[in-house]
C-alpha cells in the first residue's frame, strides 16, 4: 500500500489527530495509508533518512510549530502540500491557513452582541506573528465599528509574570468590557489573570477565544466560549491537494498568498453569557436555554419561569445578548446537530428529534441558512 507522511513535531494534540483525520479520511479514498512521524525538530539529513526509508507517495507538512523548516527543495521530487507553514516560504505549492479575518470577525460578531462600551484584545505570551494578525484583525473590526479596543501583548518574562501583568491591565479596563484571547491557552490566562484582577466573567468581563479545545474550555471557571477551527477539514485539503501534486495535475495555486480555511462556528458557554450585562435573570435564562434547548423547550414556556412581562422580558434579554431567546435556543440545536452530524452514523431522519426540532423541515431550512449547505453534503465534508 503506497503511503502518504503526515510530517509535524506535535504528536499528541488535539489540532494534530484532528488533521490527520482529515489527511486519513482522503488517503483512505485513494487506497493510500496516511503515518504521522512527528520530532521536535527535523533536520534536513533526518528527513532524507525518513524519505529513503518510507518512500511515500507525497508528504504533508506541518508548520504550526517553530521547529519544521523544510522547504520544497528538500523533498526532492517527492510531491508535498503545506499547513499552516511559513508564507512565502513554499513557492507555488499548496500552503493552507486558517482564516485570520473570518476569525476576527467571529470573535467580534459574538462579543458586540451585548454592545458593550469597549473591548480588548489580549496576545499570546510569546511574541508570534500568528498572535499579532489575530489582534490586528480583531482590532480593525472594532475600529470600523467606531469602538475602543485595548490591546495586551506578551511581556519578557515568564507565564507568572504574564499573567500579573495581564491582571494590573484587566484591573483598569472598563467595566464591561468585551476580550478576545488569541487562542484557548491564553483564555486560561485571562481566567486566571481575571480572577486576581477581581474581574467577574461574564458580569464585568466577556470572554471568546480561539481554537475550542475541549480540555481546556470546560476546564476553566467559567467554562469559555470559543471560536472552533476546522482542523479536520484542513487536514483533508491538505491531502486532496497533495492528490493532484501526485496526480500531476494540481488545482488552483497560491502564488500570491496561502490557501485559507473558514472557522467553524462559535462554541458559546458562560463565558459570554449576557455579553457582559449583570442581570442575574438573563444569565439564568441562557443557562437553561444551554440544558433544555435540544428537549423541545419553548419560548414560551422559557418565560413562564421569570416574573415578568413576555414583552419586558423579551425586550432586555436581546439588549443583553444582541439576539432573541428563539435564536439563542436555535444556535444550541444547531450546536448538538453538528456534533451529532461530525461523531456519529445517526440517521439524518432521526437527528431532528434528538435536537428539539419538532419539524425536520425547519431544521433543514435553518441549517441550509446558516452553512449554505445541506445536513447530508456537511456530514461527508466534516465527519470523524
Amino acid at each position: 500500500m503506497e503511503t502518504v507522511l503526515y510530517l509535524t513535531e506535535d504528536g499528541r494534540s488535539t489540532s494534530v489527530r484532528d488533521k490527520l483525520a482529515g489527511i486519513r479520511r482522503f488517503c483512505s479514498s485513494r487506497g493510500w495509508e496516511a503515518r504521522m512521524v512527528h520530532r521536535p525538530a527535523f533536520p534536513p539529513g533526518e528527513l532524507a533518512g525518513i524519505l529513503r526509508e518510507r518512500h511515500p507517495v507525497g508528504c504533508i507538512v506541518d508548520g504550526v510549530g517553530n521547529n519544521v523548516n523544510l522547504p520544497p527543495r528538500l523533498f526532492r521530487g517527492v510531491p508535498v502540500t503545506y499547513i499552516g507553514y511559513m508564507r512565502g516560504r513554499t513557492g507555488s505549492l499548496p500552503n493552507f491557513h486558517f482564516n485570520t479575518t473570518a476569525i476576527a470577525e467571529a470573535a467580534f460578531r459574538e462579543l458586540s452582541a451585548g454592545m458593550p462600551p469597549c473591548y480588548a484584545a489580549v496576545g499570546f505570551p510569546l511574541p508570534a506573528r500568528w498572535s499579532r494578525q489575530r489582534v490586528d484583525a480583531f482590532r480593525g473590526f472594532a475600529s470600523a465599528a467606531g469602538a475602543t479596543c485595548h490591546v495586551f501583548f506578551a511581556t519578557n518574562g515568564s507565564r507568572d509574570d504574564f499573567v500579573a501583568h495581564l491582571a494590573v491591565w484587566l484591573a483598569k479596563l472598563p467595566e464591561h468590557c468585551a476580550v478576545f484571547a488569541v487562542s484557548d491557552t491564553v483564555a486560561i490566562l485571562v481566567e486566571k489573570a481575571a480572577r486576581q484582577a477581581m474581574r467577574h466573567i461574564p458580569r464585568s468581563l466577556t470572554l471568546v477565544s480561539v481554537d475550542n479545545f475541549p480540555e481546556l474550555c470546560d476546564s476553566a471557571e467559567p467554562p469559555i466560549s470559543s471560536i472552533q477551527l476546522d482542523f479536520e477539514r484542513m487536514g483533508f485539503l491538505a491531502a486532496r491537494a497533495l492528490g493532484e501534486e501526485i496526480a500531476g495535475h494540481p488545482g488552483t495555486r497560491p502564488n500570491r498568498g496561502p490557501l485559507l480555511v473558514d472557522p467553524l462556528m462559535v462554541v458559546r458557554r458562560k463565558s459570554t453569557s449576557g455579553s457582559g450585562r449583570h442581570e442575574q435573570f438573563v444569565l439564568d435564562a441562557v443557562e437553561i436555554i444551554r440544558r433544555e434547548a435540544c428537549d423541545g423547550l419553548a419560548v414560551r414556556s422559557l418565560l413562564d419561569r421569570f416574573p415578568q412581562s413576555r414583552r419586558n422580558f423579551e425586550r432586555r434579554f436581546r439588549e443583553a445578548t444582541g439576539h432573541s431567546i428563539l435564536d439563542e435556543i436555535q444556535h444550541v440545536r444547531l450546536e448538538r446537530v453538528c456534533t451529532l452530524l461530525a461523531q456519529t452514523d445517526m440517521a439524518l431522519g432521526a437527528i431532528p428529534g434528538f435536537c428539539g426540532f419538532d419539524c425536520p423541515r425547519t431544521l433543514h431550512a435553518l441549517f441550509q441558512s446558516r452553512f449554505h449547505t445541506s445536513m447530508r453534503d456537511w456530514r461527508k465534508r466534516n465527519a470523524r
